[in-house]
């Protein structure tokens, strides 16, 4: 074996992975609280209301679920989406560039957007110019547009789903109809059928996490998410890790999580006869390195003294 694959082998085996080192450790809080008071609680006491990635970190939670739902992380910003066209994380966004409005221009049809049953995130224009949200699973004809010197709508007279129509005007234009001002709206309104419904690009992510995380994972119960009274807008958890919405100023229970804020140095030197300017060498030490320090889990390194002075490396690490 020579010694640069040597000193491959040596850095993987030294490392520990860093899924042994959970990166929350979840707090079932018994005390009755709102949403809003369960954050705050919760960033004083630990780092923040809980946050999940997946099924595994439900099952590490320990908790008696003495109220038989409890709060954790998952709230809807109603002010995000219900009366403007904000720039938050579940505001609403256009296909075409997947961002929120850069005008802030709205032609919402009143009562709307409503989010009713937890299921409205897509839109569509209807009489006078007017958006309405829908489910984005129903069958509607909709509005491509092209976008070179000036916007140009196409009215496509098959009915699809959102997602399909978003596919159709991706394939054939540029995408789902984006309007950002009156002189747009008019023109989409003018260029499908006056009684017709139809599909635009506006649609809405909804749910974010108390601690700013990405994290995608979802687990509700869909007879649970529903928006009862469209004011049911933080998550709950039962005892069985399943959720559901709620109106946030219930009291109950909560979950908080803690994140370790220890953080680890590593240094370490090395000589080797392996060329460490050849780009190839150079890349697989890094890959390395960073599987090791990977989302920023505690990693241990170990070389022997004795393996060190058979194979003439020299390594000096020091912790700190």
């Amino acid at each position: 074996m020579d010694r640069y694959t040597t000193l491959m082998t040596l850095l993987s085996f030294g490392c520990i992975s860093g899924s042994q080192f959970p990166l929350r450790q979840y707090h079932y809080v018994n005390m009755a609280l709102s949403w809003s008071e369960a954050q705050l609680y919760c960033r004083e006491k630990y780092t923040d209301l809980a946050t999940f990635d997946s099924l595994d970190d439900l099952n590490r939670l320990k908790a008696d679920f003495s109220y038989s739902w409890a709060w954790f992380g998952l709230h809807d910003d109603p002010a995000a989406w219900e009366t403007s066209m904000g720039n938050k994380s579940n505001s609403w966004r256009w296909s075409a560039t997947g961002q929120t409005s850069t005008t802030g221009y709205q032609s919402w049809d009143r009562a709307n957007p409503d989010y009713l049953d937890a299921k409205e995130t897509c839109v569509t224009i209807i009489g006078e110019g007017l958006w309405n949200d829908l489910t984005c699973n129903a069958s509607h004809t909709f509005l491509c547009f092209n976008d070179q010197n000036k916007k140009n709508y196409i009215f496509i007279n098959q009915t699809m789903s959102w997602s399909s129509a978003q596919q159709y005007c991706r394939k054939n234009y540029k995408d789902l109809a984006m309007i950002e001002n009156q002189e747009e709206n008019t023109e989409a309104q003018n260029t499908k059928p006056s009684n017709y419904k139809v599909w635009i690009g506006l649609y809405q992510e909804p749910w974010t996490w108390s601690d700013g995380s990405k994290s995608s994972f979802r687990n509700w119960d869909p007879s649970s998410l529903n928006n009862y009274g469209g004011n049911q807008h933080c998550g709950t958890e039962n005892s069985e890790n399943v959720w559901g919405d709620e109106d946030c100023s219930v009291k109950r229970a909560f979950i908080c999580h803690q994140v370790s804020k220890r953080k680890t140095t590593l240094r370490m030197k090395f000589s080797s006869d392996a060329d460490l300017t050849d780009p190839k060498v150079n890349a697989q030490i890094l890959q390395q390195v960073d599987f090791c320090d990977s989302f920023n889990h505690f990693f241990i390194v170990y070389f022997g003294v004795t393996f060190i002075s058979v194979l003439l490396f020299k390594f000096s690490l020091s912790f700190k």
